[in-house]
């Protein structure tokens, strides 16, 4: 078994460039929503601590690529 590196969300909130702690709450806060809605990375919880796959946060980041802004419908 293989365990892989693992990212808490301070972390991944600052690969979007939050530097102070309002701005990585804030963060924090849009990763909580997108779990909510199972639109995030996948994640484990353990206890009351959330931890991310960094496999899985950069599949996440690949699939939000795009080469233009105009939604595809």
């Amino acid at each position: 078994m293989v365990l892989q590196q693992m990212m808490t969300t301070t972390q991944v909130a600052r690969l979007f460039g939050a530097e102070t702690p309002e701005e990585i709450r804030t963060r924090q806060g849009y990763l909580a929503q997108l779990r909510f809605r199972g639109q995030g990375p996948r994640f484990v919880k353990h206890g009351r601590m959330i931890l991310y796959p960094q496999s899985a946060v950069a599949e996440w980041l690949e699939e939000g690529e795009t080469n233009c802004t105009r939604s595809v419908a």
